[in-house]
C-alpha cells in the first residue's frame, strides 16, 4: 500500500455514518422493547410482583432516546433508567417468594414431637423420684 492509496481510504472512510446510540436500527429496537415489555406485563399478571411492573415500565423508557440526539435528555434518560433497575432490583429481594421444601415441612412435623419428648422426660423423673420417696419411707 503506497501512501496515495492511504490518503483515499481515509477520505473514503470520512463517509460513513456516524454510530448512534444503539447498534441496532429503530425498527429492531422497537421489537425489543414490545417483546420485553409483553413478557413482564405477562409475568406480573401471573406473579404479581412489583419488580416485574418496574422493568415493563423501564424498557419503554429507552424510546425516548430516539426522540433526540441531546445531551441533558441522554443523561436524564440515563439516570431514570438506573433508578429503575435499582428499585427493581430492591424490590426483586424485598418481596421474593420463599419456597416451602419439603425438607422444612418435614422438619415442622417433627418438631412438635421433640417438643413431647422433654416433657414427658421430668413426668418420668418426678415418677422415679417418687418412687425413691416410696422406698425410703
Amino acid at each position: 500500500m503506497n501512501l496515495s492509496d492511504m490518503i483515499v481510504v481515509l477520505t473514503q472512510t470520512a463517509d460513513v455514518e456516524e454510530p448512534g446510540v444503539f447498534p441496532f436500527p429503530l425498527g429492531m429496537h422497537l421489537a425489543f422493547v414490545i417483546i420485553g415489555t409483553l413478557f413482564f406485563l405477562y409475568r406480573f399478571s401471573r406473579e404479581k410482583l412489583p419488580y416485574q411492573m418496574i422493568l415493563a415500565i423501564a424498557i419503554p423508557v429507552s424510546l425516548i432516546l430516539q426522540l433526540s440526539e441531546n445531551r441533558t435528555l441522554f443523561y436524564a434518560v440515563g439516570a431514570a433508567e438506573l433508578v429503575l433497575l435499582l428499585a427493581a432490583l430492591i424490590t426483586s429481594f424485598i418481596f421474593k417468594k420463599k419456597p416451602e421444601p419439603e425438607a422444612e415441612k418435614a422438619e415442622d412435623n417433627a418438631e412438635p414431637a421433640k417438643e413431647e419428648k422433654p416433657e414427658a422426660a421430668p413426668a418420668e423423673n418426678n415418677t422415679a423420684e417418687q418412687a425413691n420417696e416410696d422406698d425410703q419411707e
